[in-house]
């Protein structure tokens, strides 16, 4: 049985470690900065999923977007599910606890962006009533200098 909960302090050790596997390596205090961070906007959450033994074995953050050439939307700025817990549906029940709680805020749309090489992300995404409504290309500009544009 899998819970889907808020993310919580104590979690920082788990989601460093899965940010990690996700490709955007973190230390446990990097996340627990970051988590009070979210944790303080109400226009944010970060959704976890604990396997029955209680470990933290995936998340998602979704934060609600006002946009002054759209209606009011959400968006998924990070998912993630631990590779050994991969294939048993607890990715679609983060994504359902996200998009109910972007719902319940007044969101018009859920979106996502997923990086071009992720192809297993994209289908189950598709899967999930997804469209893939355009192509761009993420321009970043490091303002400390210390990394570059992911």
């Amino acid at each position: 049985m899998t819970a889907i909960r808020n993310a919580r302090n104590y979690d920082a050790p788990a989601l460093a470690g899965l940010c990690t596997e996700l490709g955007y390596p973190a230390t446990r205090q990097q996340v627990v900065a970051r988590l009070a961070a979210i944790e303080a906007d109400t226009a944010n959450r970060l959704f976890v999923a604990e396997d029955a033994e209680g470990r933290v074995v995936g998340w998602i953050h979704i934060a609600m977007q006002a946009h002054l050439l759209d209606d009011d939307l959400a968006e998924v700025l990070g998912l993630v599910v631990a590779a050994s817990a991969r294939n048993a549906g607890l990715g679609t029940q983060l994504l359902h606890a996200a998009e109910r709680w972007a719902q319940e805020r007044g969101a018009a749309s859920v979106r996502v962006r997923s990086r071009i090489e992720r192809e297993r992300a994209h289908r189950f995404y598709e899967r999930a009533g997804y469209a893939c409504g355009k192509t761009q290309r993420v321009f970043a500009k490091s303002l400390d200098g210390r990394y570059g544009a992911r």
